[in-house]
C-alpha cells in the first residue's frame, strides 16, 4: 500500500522548507509560516518513522534482512546527497574567481574547509564529526540514516516489546532536546539526531495504532473531511505560532495527528491532494528539499553580481547570513520567490531522474541480490 496523500503532503511540506531557503524582502519570505518552516522538518521525521514501519515492521527479521533493510536505506538517501555535496564543492571553487569584495567568508575555510567534507559524505555530522557547512539541510538526512538502522535492530532482536521500547525511546530523546536546546525545537547537527529520533519514533507509534484501529474507524467522508480540516488548520496554525518557543517541542505530536487523519485517505481534502500536481511534488519532495539551498544561493549570488555591475544597488543588499534579494517593491520580491520555488522544482525533476532515481534502483538491486542468499526479498510499499 502507498499513501499517495501523505506524499504530497511531503511535497508541500518540502517547497514550504525551500521558500525559507531564498532570502527576500517580500511579504512571502517574511511570513510566520515561512520563517518557522524548519518545524516541516519534523513532520518529514514522523512520516518517515509512518512509513518505514509500514514498509518493514514485519520484514526484519535476521541478519540477512537487516542488511539488505540497511542497503536500500543507505540507496534511498547517499547517491543524491553525495552530488549535491559535489556541486557546493564546485560552488566554493567557483567563489574563488570572484571579487574578494563579495559577500561571505574566503572559500574553503571554516565551516567548509576542505576537512568537513568527509565527514558530511559520510553522514558523521550528527554523531559529532563536525557540523553541516556545506549542504547545511543534509544534516537531517544523516540523522535518518542512524535511525533507520536503530530501528531496524529494534525490530530484530526486541520486535514483541516494540512499541513500549519507542515510547521511551521517543520520550527520552525529545527530552534531552528539551533540556539542551535553547532555540526550541530549531537544533540540527548538534542535537538533531535526538529530534529525529523522537519524531520518526513517535511515526512508528502512530502507524501501530493506525494498523490496530483503521478497520473500526468506520467515518463518513463528511467527517473524515472535517478532521482532515481541523488537522490541516491545526498543523499550518501550530508552525504559524510556534517559531523558537517551548511550544515548538510539541511538533512530533501535532504532526503525527496530521498523518494519521490523512493516512485514511477518506475526505476531500485527500481527494485533492490526490490530484497529478500534488503527486509529483510528493515524487520530487527529496530532490526539493536537497537541491534547494543550492539553487537559492546561486540565485541570490547572480542577483548580487548583476547589482555590482548595474552599479545601482536596486536588486540585492547584504546582510548577516549573506545576500538578500531586494527588489524595488514588495510583490517583486514575492514574484522573485515564487520563480525561485519554480526553478527548484525543474532542478528537481532533473536530479530526481538523473540522480535519485537511478541510484535508488541500483541499492535495491544490490540488496535484492544480496538477500537473494538468504531467504528472498523484504516486501516493502510501493512508496518505498
Amino acid at each position: 500500500m502507498r499513501f499517495s496523500v501523505l506524499d504530497s503532503w511531503r511535497g508541500l511540506a518540502a517547497l514550504m522548507v525551500a521558500l525559507s531557503r531564498f532570502p527576500t524582502d517580500g511579504r512571502l519570505f517574511t511570513s510566520p509560516l515561512v520563517v518557522n518552516s524548519y518545524l516541516f522538518v519534523d513532520f518529514f521525521f514522523v512520516l518517515s518513522g509512518f512509513v518505514i514501519a509500514h514498509a518493514y515492521f514485519g520484514g526484519i527479521v535476521d541478519g540477512s534482512s537487516l542488511r539488505s533493510f540497511a542497503i536500500r536505506r543507505f540507496g534511498r538517501l547517499w547517491p543524491l546527497h553525495a552530488v549535491i555535496c559535489g556541486f557546493f564543492v564546485l560552488y566554493e571553487a567557483a567563489r574563488t574567481l570572484t571579487s574578494p569584495g563579495m559577500a561571505g567568508p574566503t572559500p574553503f575555510t571554516g565551516l567548509r574547509a576542505p576537512g568537513t567534507i568527509l565527514p558530511e559524505l559520510a553522514f558523521a555530522t550528527t554523531l559529532g564529526f563536525g557540523p553541516n557547512g556545506w549542504n547545511h539541510p543534509s544534516w537531517s538526512i544523516s540523522a535518518e540514516f542512524w535511525t533507520y538502522l536503530l530501528f531496524g535492530a529494534l525490530c530484530l532482536s526486541l520486535r514483541p516489546a516494540f512499541a513500549w521500547i519507542a515510547a521511551l525511546i521517543a520520550s527520552v530523546a525529545l527530552a534531552f532536546v528539551v533540556a539542551s536546546s535553547q532555540s526550541g525545537m530549531d537544533v540540527t547537527f548538534q542535537f538533531g539526531l535526538g529530534r529525529c529520533i523522537a519524531g520518526f519514533f513517535v511515526g512508528s507509534l502512530t502507524y501501530l495504532g493506525w494498523l490496530r484501529w483503521k478497520d473500526a474507524c468506520r467515518l463518513s467522508p463528511a467527517a473524515f473531511t472535517a478532521a482532515e480540516a481541523f488537522s490541516m488548520v491545526l498543523a499550518l496554525s501550530f508552525v504559524w505560532i510556534a517559531g523558537h518557543d517551548s511550544l515548538s517541542f510539541a511538533a512530533p505530536l501535532v504532526f503525527a495527528l496530521v498523518v494519521v487523519v490523512f493516512a485514511f485517505e477518506g475526505g476531500a481534502l485527500s481527494r485533492w491532494l490526490m490530484a497529478r500536481p500534488f503527486q509529483l511534488l510528493g515524487k520530487l519532495s527529496y530532490s526539493i528539499y536537497m537541491t534547494a539551498l543550492l539553487v537559492a544561493m546561486i540565485l541570490a549570488r547572480a542577483f548580487m553580481i548583476l547589482d555590482s555591475r548595474l552599479g545601482d544597488g536596486g536588486l540585492s543588499r547584504v546582510s548577516e547570513s549573506g545576500p538578500v534579494v531586494s527588489l524595488p517593491a514588495p510583490v517583486l520580491n514575492d514574484a522573485a520567490s515564487v520563480s525561485y520555488l519554480l526553478l527548484v522544482v525543474l532542478v528537481s525533476s532533473l536530479t530526481y531522474r538523473l540522480i535519485e532515481a537511478p541510484g535508488r534502483q541500483f541499492f535495491n538491486g544490490l540488496s535484492m541480490a544480496r538477500r537473494s542468499l538468504g531467504r528472498g526479498p523484504t516486501q516493502v510499499s510501493a512508496g518505498e
